[in-house]
């Protein structure tokens, strides 16, 4: 493994050296909404996400977590790709002679494979571990078929080859999102909810009696937050990832979103009391019992995410711009980290990704990076870049980012990768 990274960041530094980092950007779009073939949530869309109900906060002062699917053109109602029995062609990434990469296709040694989609648009990510990521995305629908359906990829090897998994049978427009817990088990959400304990085989469609605004897994369990009705505060709900026995997490009484888990951690942002989002719900015991504290920008949404104990950041809108947090005990107490940060301030609509308790990124068209918990921010990643629509990373060196350059149209739509904890960004070729 070690060997691969390092011919990988090897083979990135001589592209770079030669000019070859061209100036591209990914968007996630509703998988329902992207146009013919072509084109995230988050993704979960978390930045969309906050946006849009900052605006919400400042018109009638209440804030309402929702899933956008946004598209650029008109929604339709598109299924995925049918059924198929195996997993599917593998891409190989080489570097040519210029200097770009060019993917080659070969056909793992099996029958009835599912060919890899001759384009696929990222819309989602998630990873069990630093090589093992999966792509929720659009991708050209059969023959027969208009506009864009649902597709999934994987890779096992951090990009360097990938394999289409089998969606969840279903329209496209009822799932955007998509979670993996561990190598079997997984969940497509956002509005509805799908699981997969075989590893993409099959997928099971989960009623939780309302919609599915956020979904995070920890420690053998999966949490979700669902919405019945058109208000968008509701339960906190929970099951062992292997299972779909979903039951509702009482001592959080009524949340809103926010939600974030590792280990026996969940914090989620609270649904009632003095107004939608004023205080953060916090449990050590896996949802047992909460403490209720004061959120870092009250009666607004917020993102949480945190590396290792007890170290957690806060990503939250202000009204139209958004803000940094840190918390060094557990999300107890939030201090503002963005102080430093460039001007103008960041939008509402910017992402934001934490490596360490020391590392995080944050940015809209531009990327900026801590090394020093906040005190300073340093301007990074690709230029040209329209609009930055998600920041992660799976460990405290590896990450990924998704944007789009030029303008936010699917077809602009890229993947990037990096391997030195969000100091630089290089692109990972797509089908």
């Amino acid at each position: 493994m070690n060997d691969y990274l390092d011919q990988v960041e090897a083979q990135l530094a001589e592209l770079t050296e030669r000019g070859a980092h061209r100036r591209l950007a990914a968007r996630r779009p509703s998988l329902a909404g992207a146009p013919g073939p072509g084109g995230p949530r988050p993704p979960r869309r978390r930045s969309e996400a906050l946006a849009f109900l900052a605006a919400a906060a400042v018109a009638v002062a209440v804030v309402a977590i929702v899933v956008l699917n946004v598209g650029t053109g008109t929604p339709h109602r598109n299924t995925s790709a049918p059924a198929a029995t195996s997993a599917g062609h593998t891409t190989t990434t080489t570097a040519t002679g210029s200097g770009v990469y060019t993917p080659t296709v070969t056909q793992p040694a099996q029958t009835e494979v599912l060919p890899l989609p001759t384009r696929f648009y990222p819309q989602s990510f998630t990873a069990i571990s630093e090589l093992t990521w999966w792509l929720l995305g659009s991708v050209p629908c059969p023959s027969g078929q208009s506009g864009s359906c649902a597709g999934i990829l994987q890779t096992t090897d951090g990009g360097r080859t990938f394999t289409d998994i089998r969606p969840p049978n279903a329209p496209a427009s009822t799932y955007s999102q998509v979670r993996l817990a561990d190598a079997q088990n997984g969940f497509a959400f956002g509005p509805d909810l799908y699981a997969t304990h075989d590893g993409g085989s099959t997928w099971n469609p989960v009623d939780l009696g309302g919609r599915v605004t956020d979904l995070a897994t920890s420690g053998g369990e999966v949490y979700a937050t669902v919405a019945a009705g058109t208000g968008n505060s509701g339960r906190l709900v929970h099951s062992p990832v292997g299972q779909d026995q979903w039951t509702t997490v009482t001592a959080a009484g009524e949340v809103s979103g926010g939600l974030w888990t590792q280990g026996r951690d969940v914090l989620v942002q609270s649904g009632s009391g003095g107004g939608y989002g004023t205080n953060v719900l916090i449990s050590h015991d896996g949802g047992s019992t909460f403490a209720t504290h004061p959120a870092p920008s009250a009666g607004l949404p917020c993102e949480f995410e945190g590396a290792a104990a007890p170290d957690v950041w806060a990503h939250c809108t202000t009204g139209m711009d958004s803000g940094v947090w840190l918390s060094t005990d557990g999300g107890t107490t939030f201090t503002p980290a963005h102080a430093s940060l460039a001007e103008p301030p960041q939008p509402n609509s910017a992402v934001f990704g934490a490596a360490s308790g020391t590392v995080a990124v944050v940015g809209f068209n531009h990327l900026y990076r801590t090394g020093d918990a906040g005190q300073t921010w340093t301007p990074v990643g690709p230029s040209g870049i329209a609009q930055w629509v998600y920041i992660g990373f799976t460990d405290q060196t590896h990450g990924v980012a998704l944007g789009y350059a030029g303008s936010v149209a699917p077809a602009n739509e890229q993947l990037f990768y990096t391997t030195d904890g969000g100091q630089s960004y290089h692109l990972v070729p797509l089908p």
